[in-house]
Formats: C-alpha cells, structure tokens, sequence
C-alpha cells in the first residue's frame, strides 16, 4: 500500500541488543514466523520480544535509497542513502530477526530522478540497483520484488506519473509497452533470482482477498507460466476488516488452489500487512481470534507479518496493538494463541524460518503439454551434489552432475505431482514440487471435421490454452453463461438456432482439425456477427490464408453469411485455424463447397494421372482426349505455370507440392504434383 516516505530515520537510538532469552511469540513453531514493521523508522526496544521477522517499512524502497544516477555499482553503494536499511539489517543478523527486503521494484516508491528514463538507460540503473542491494544485503532471506502491480494499482500518484514510470519500466525490462502482459515481472524476478540465489521471491499486492482476487491469482499464475523463478505470492491483508472467518479461510484456501491449478506450481503464502483497523478492541480482538488461526495453520502459509503494533504509530488508524503500553484485547489473545499447541505445532510445507537456508527451485518450461510432448525440467540449488526428481511418486531421473535439469516426456495424459529433493554438499536437504498438466490434443469429438462440409466454430480442436485455442478473457465471458457446452476459457454464447463462439478479441484463435477428401477449388462461407463498426479475422488452411472484414451485420446477436474467395485445397489432414485480428466478433459456422463436380462417366473414359510423380524436370498429363489447358497452383492458390500441352517442363518449379488442375471439354481434374529437385 502507499506508506509514507520518511525524510529522517532515527534507527540508532531505537536499537537494542538482545541476547538469547529474548521470548518471541513464534519462537516455539519451528517454520512459521510471525514478524512486524519499523515504527516510524525504528526499530522500538520491545521489538525482539515479540517479533521474529522484520520488514522495514519505507527503509528499503528503492525511493529511500537510490538518490541519484550512477553509472557503476561502486557508485551506488558509495554515495546512495543506505545508513538506515543497514542498520535494521545488521540488527536482525544480531538479534535472531529474520529480515525481509521490502521492496524491489514499486511504481509508487521510486526515485525521482528517474521520472523520464526510458529503454536501457532506464534498465542500467535497474540492473545497478538489483546488484547494489544484493551486495549491500547479501543474506537477506525474503525479497517483494515487485509490489502491487495489479492494472490500476500503484498508477494514479505522483500526478498520474506512476502509470507512465510502469509503461516504461516494462519497456526497459521486457521490451514490452504493454505492463499488463506481466513480461517485465517476469524479468525482474529473473533478475532478482541472479542476485539473490537463496533468497524466497515474492510477489506482493493489495486488495486480493475482495476486489482484485481474480486479478491477483491471475497474475501470479502467469508470471509462473513465463518462467519467473517465484518462490511466494504476498497478501497485504488491508481488506480484512469487514471479513468473517469461515469467509477469509474460503477465499485464502481458495486462492492457494487456484494459483496451483492454473499455473500448474505450489507456491508459499504470506500475509505480508496485516491489520485490523477501525473496530473497536473488541472487533478487532474478533477479527484476529478468527483470522489468524485461520492463516496460521494452513500448511501453504509460511510466515505472517502485522504491520505496526504500536498504537498512534501505524500506517491505518486505531490498528495498533499496543496502546500507552498496554495491550489491547486483541494482543493479549494473540499472546495466549503463539503460546497455545495448536500455533506450536501449525505445520508448514514451505519454512519461511528456512529462507535464507538450503532451498530448492523446481521449475519447466510449460507446466500443461500435449500428449506425446516433452517437458524441460530443471531444479536449482546452491551447492547441490544430487537431485532426485519423481513423477506421482514414481523416479523419473537421478542426476549427480549439474546442471540438474532433463526432458520428460510422459506417456499418458493426466496430472503429474512433480517432486525434486535435493542435496548439498553436508548433505542438508532441500524439496520442491510442481504439477505438470498432460493433456491429449486432437479433433473435437476424436474425428477430423471433413471438407467438403460445415464446420461449426464451436467445435474447435480438444486441448489446452496455446496449443487448441487462445482466449484472452478468464473463463466463458458471453452472457453469463458459466462453462456452458464446452469446459474452458473460450466464450461460447446460445443463439435461436444453436450456440456460436462470441465476444471474440483481437488476438485470440482457435484450431480446428479438418480433413480435405479431395484436392480441389472450393467456395467458403463463413457465418459472422458483429455489433459494431467492423471486425477482422483470418482463415489459414495448411498454406491457404484468408484475411476477411466483417462489416456491421446489425444489432448484436444478428448474424450474416461471408463468401471467402475461392480457395484451392490439397487432400489429406490438416489444422485449420481462425485468428481475430480486430474485436468483436461472433462466429456461427464456416462451410466449404467444392465448386465443381466431375461427371464420372468422363471421368472413367479420361482416366487423367500425371507421369512421373514424383517428377524433377519434366510431366506428361495422360489420359487426355480433349485437353484445354493445365494450371500448376502452389499451395497458396496462385498460379505458378501454365500450358495447353501435355508435355510441361518444370525445370522452374522448386521442390514442393502442387496443385495440377487439367481442364478439358469434359470437365475439370485436380492432382496433386510432388517435385523433387
């Protein structure tokens, strides 16, 4: 959230050294931690009583820190604003408190001098700033790489600039205009992994458990899908207030399995901010005996941090703890739960007490492939001397020599629990897990759609996102109609005579696995609606590409039927796919007509073959009483040869298949022609 920047940090005169007997909270649970905040820019003397992680408020933001340009790291760590982060820093390292880097990159808080870099001035001073903080801080166990990047988070200050500084930041990071594709965050964790080789990455954002959930979970289920190295996800918890617990723990563990289901990788959990604010003692005690429990035990949650405790001193109102030196309601229960065996013995499959120990990161290049396709999978650990990785319990490689990573290739469709453990060299051991999605990709209903015939656009090839399909919108968008006739994200909407593919966006596409009975000339038709002005889409067939303008056809559901120009296709099985190149558009159904028919009894008597064919220089059309002409076509339809006799060089045509179309007064004949030079 946006947190004040303080202009002075009085740190030194807040320390104090506490030995061993300090008594936190969270002492007694061996994984889990529950940590705070600086207050005001120190660190209070009770702190380590209490506490077991610390994340610094405003001390560590890139805004705090970085005053001006440099052009080398020795630069930035001379002459940057470093004295109070490294204070805190070196105080936990002397106190037993983990300390957590908040945060790395944040379009809120960032230096203003910055304002109008662009492209790689703009990414030096990013890649300086990264290695700065990694020398400065080199034991650091928990890193927010990135904070509140959700569409229209952290956009609107600073005059509107923030919006400006992340359309260039993914610029510079990614090569991307487009913030929303997630690409920069992706690169900054790449980045952030470089730097930090042992440290949990986490990604961190407001607002997730109500008004941005869906957002949220699909943010980090794609930064996962692109390949970033992240290790957690963060819930800041500022929008807890109004929540009852069986509500939270729906919409906690909901999120948690959604993330993993879509990006096919478990990630750790934090509550990164959490506070109760504005309810009184009594609420807020009610809030926390029903919340924290709640996050507290569920195995996926790895650490929770409140932010602030003193009261008067946190960043929302009335959400301190302690108060005139006392605690409120809700403090003492939060003393008298840590102390209880329920929070002891709260287990954890991620250990955030373990971050800056022996970690392992699982990782592959997709996380769903088709059938019959291989998966890269690679496990990263320093240190390490052997990596033992299972599929659904089963060993499917053992490797002693880096780098640790192979190709699997599955033999049935299904989902895999993927399982790396790891060793380093004083044999400390490390676990990762991640799902790998094998899905079988084919024709719609297991049998190619045969041209000539209708192909119904809702029919589109089985399979997954990227590989059968693409849709930019979660889940069936069309008139409220959930999962309706097919299972996926494609938008299928019910029109009077049936159901049609609606709502279609610019860049989206669907596969259809047709098979052409016959080479020939066909006539297609296509079934359209569109509600506006115009739509754009194109009809690709092996090599055959159609591009097509869909003019208004009148109020939305209303439909009209498009001829293509006509088309040569070649017999035999193909993938024919149509792309939306400009919204909105609804498609019906496409149909291919051959545009001429043979008479057979002609056919019989001119039994047309071509001689060779193969063939490298020269044809000879046989069979023909009454020749008129012969057209070779390439595979795109066009014309590349023509002749009126039955003995054609083709010493021009590169090697390839063709299309022959022989016309005589009985009728027309298409062949297909393989060259091989």
């Amino acid at each position: 959230m946006k947190h004040v920047i303080l202009k002075s940090f009085a740190v030194a005169a807040m320390f104090m050294s506490i030995g061993s007997a300090q008594a936190q909270l969270a002492k007694d649970n061996p994984c889990k931690f529950l940590g705070n905040i600086t207050t005001r820019g120190s660190i209070p003397s009770d702190y380590a009583t209490m506490w077991n992680q610390l994340t610094p408020e405003n001390e560590t933001k890139w805004g705090s820190i970085a005053n001006k340009e440099v052009q080398t790291v020795d630069q930035a760590l001379s002459s940057w604003n470093w004295g109070a982060a490294e204070k805190e820093y070196n105080w936990c390292k002397q106190n037993g408190v983990q300390f957590k880097f908040h945060c790395l990159l944040w379009t809120s808080q960032y230096p203003g001098y910055l304002k109008d870099f662009t492209g790689d001035r703009l990414r030096k001073q990013i890649d300086i700033w990264f290695e700065a903080c990694s020398r400065k801080f080199p034991d650091v166990t928990i890193i927010d790489v990135v904070n509140e990047a959700i569409p229209g988070h952290a956009e609107g200050d600073n005059g509107g600039q923030a919006k400006t500084f992340k359309r260039n930041l993914s610029q510079a990071m990614s090569g991307s205009t487009n913030p929303s594709d997630y690409k920069w965050i992706t690169e900054a964790f790449k980045l952030a992994r470089k730097f930090f080789p042992n440290a949990t990455l986490v990604y961190n954002d407001y607002n997730t458990f109500q008004w941005q959930k869906n957002e949220f979970i699909d943010l980090v289920s794609t930064l996962v899908k692109q390949g970033a190295p992240i290790d957690a996800y963060g819930h800041q918890s500022h929008d807890l207030n109004d929540m009852s617990g069986s509500d939270f723990k729906s919409r906690l563990y909901d999120i948690h399995n959604q993330i993993t289901q879509k990006s096919g990788r478990e990630l750790a959990c934090y509550l990164t901010e959490y506070d109760i604010a504005k309810q009184g003692d009594n609420g807020q005690k009610t809030r926390y005996s029903e919340q924290i429990p709640i996050a507290w035990e569920a195995d996926f949650v790895a650490g929770i941090t409140l932010w602030g405790y003193v009261h008067g001193a946190t960043w929302v109102d009335d959400s301190g703890l302690i108060k005139n030196g006392q605690d409120r309601p809700a403090m003492t229960w939060l003393r008298q739960y840590m102390a209880s065996d329920a929070a002891k013995k709260a287990t954890a499959r991620f250990c955030g007490k373990a971050a800056g120990g022996p970690s392992l990161t699982l990782a592959s290049n997709e996380s769903t492939i088709a059938l019959g396709e291989a998966v890269k999978i690679s496990a990263t650990m320093t240190d390490a001397k052997h990596v033992n990785f299972k599929a659904n319990g089963i060993e499917i490689k053992d490797k002693w020599v880096s780098p640790f990573e192979f190709e699997w290739t599955p033999e049935e469709p299904g989902e895999y629990k993927i399982e790396a453990v790891g060793y380093d060299s004083k044999d400390n051991k490390a676990t990762a897990t991640m799902t790998i999605k094998v899905v079988e990709v084919g024709p719609y209903g297991g049998t190619p759609a045969e041209i000539p015939g209708r192909i119904e656009a809702e029919n589109y090839d089985n399979g997954f996102s990227g590989k059968a399909y693409y849709d930019l919108s979660n889940g069936n968008t069309c008139d409220d109609y959930t999962n309706y006739y097919r299972n996926d994200d494609v938008d299928i909407k019910k029109i009077p005579d049936g159901v049609a593919l609606g709502n279609c966006q610019k860049g989206e596409w669907m596969n259809y696995t047709v098979n052409v009975k016959e080479s020939g000339t066909y006539k297609a038709t296509i079934r359209v609606g569109e509600g506006n002005d115009d739509g754009k889409l194109t009809i690709s067939l092996g090599d055959m590409k159609e591009s097509i303008t869909v003019e208004k056809t009148g109020a939305w559901g209303s439909f009209a039927e498009v001829e293509l120009p006509k088309v040569t296709l070649v017999e035999g099985e193909h993938v024919m796919k149509i792309s939306i190149d400009q919204d909105w558009i609804d498609i019906d159904w496409i149909e291919f007509e051959q545009v001429f028919t043979q008479d057979l009894e002609s056919a019989k008597a001119e039994p047309v073959a071509i001689v060779p064919n193969p063939a490298v220089n020269t044809i000879c059309i046989t069979g023909v009483k009454s020749l008129k002409s012969v057209e070779i076509l390439d595979l795109t339809g066009s014309v590349v040869l023509e002749s009126a006799d039955e003995k054609i060089s083709i010493e021009d045509l590169n090697s390839g298949v063709y299309v022959v179309r022989v016309t005589t007064e009985a009728g027309i004949y298409v062949k297909k022609l393989v060259v091989k030079k």
